[in-house]
């Protein structure tokens, strides 16, 4: 495998690739390990990479699936402790259980993981990606691009009009007219919102015309359109979460667990339907995460109950 200098994060995700085929021969895992030992800089990517691979989210039902072939395969003494991920079974297992988001992050250029992150653009703008995040970036001579794969970024642009700013989410585009704004994946739209300067919002398939934010604006948009602007939007409610904040406005349980939950490793899970709780209104600190669970959890008359792994499990307490 090649190695440039700026292709070093893409070669590690390629040697993972290879190793979570379970195809990986004899002649290339010597390779791998000469290309890992060639410098520190490979070394220290590929962890990093592998990190994230470790780090992508699975469901109730993927992880359990993954305990057990973890354990299955201790027993049978099939598990190496030298080689990434154990061995070619496990492996391919794992490639099969990451597929609805392994394609996502190999498109990634960045994904924070657990925790806010804030990134130096080569154009002097600044990225402001919230926990479980990912984007592409793509600039050239004339344009500058960023893809949101993934979660929600606050953007401060440094205004070029020679290479305009672009944010693509589900195939709209909000583009910089000089501004900071935050881009929002929501389950089933993008919200777009205004902390300072200007902004046009093109839904996917296109109204005729962009729809201009300015300074406290906020819409949203689907694939057919764009939603009404609202005015007046505060500063602290725009990317609460770069400043350490959640805020929650009449959320269900679930939604509000699912909010803070992304800022903690382990799974929080949620027994009962909404309608048997309270909806939750707050301001929560997303460094810590677990106090908010707890509060949540009295709010809304539940216990929380910790397992192993960081897992915690909610549910109404009896009577």
């Amino acid at each position: 495998m090649t190695d440039e200098p700026q292709d070093i994060a893409e070669t590690a995700r390629r040697w993972i690739v290879r190793m979570a085929s379970g195809a990986m021969t004899a002649e290339e895992l010597s390779a791998f390990r000469e290309w890992r030992a060639a410098s520190p800089e490979h070394n220290a990517v590929f962890e990093r990479e592998r990190a994230l691979w470790r780090a992508l989210h699975l469901t109730p039902e993927q992880d359990r699936i993954t305990r057990s072939t973890w354990k299955r395969l201790g027993r049978r003494g099939h598990v190496s402790r030298g080689l990434f991920l154990g061995s070619a079974a496990m492996v391919a297992s794992m490639l099969v259980l990451y597929a609805p988001v392994a394609s996502l992050w190999f498109r990634a250029d960045h994904w924070s993981g657990i925790t806010v992150q804030t990134l130096a653009l080569t154009d002097g703008s600044r990225a402001i990606l919230d926990s479980d995040t990912a984007i592409a970036i793509r600039y050239t001579a004339t344009d500058r691009t960023i893809t949101l794969l993934k979660g929600n970024a606050l953007f401060e642009v440094k205004h070029d009009p020679h290479r305009p700013f672009r944010v693509l989410a589900r195939d709209g585009v909000t583009e910089d007219v000089g501004t900071v704004f935050e881009v929002r994946q929501e389950e089933t739209s993008v919200r777009v919102a205004v902390a300072r300067g200007v902004v046009d919002v093109h839904a996917p398939l296109g109204a005729p015309t962009a729809v201009r934010l300015r300074t406290g604006d906020r819409t949203s948009y689907t694939d057919a359109m764009v939603a009404r602007v609202e005015h007046g939007i505060t500063p602290e409610e725009i990317a609460a979460w770069a400043h350490g904040d959640l805020i929650l406005d009449d959320a269900p349980i679930h939604e509000a667990i699912a909010a803070i939950a992304r800022y903690r490793r382990g799974g929080v899970y949620v027994l009962g339907s909404d309608t048997e709780t309270p909806r939750i209104s707050g301001a929560f600190r997303i460094d810590q995460a677990d106090a908010a669970i707890t509060t949540i959890a009295a709010t809304a008359g539940m216990t929380v109950t910790h397992l192993p792994a960081g897992i915690l499990l909610l549910r109404r307490r009896p009577g």
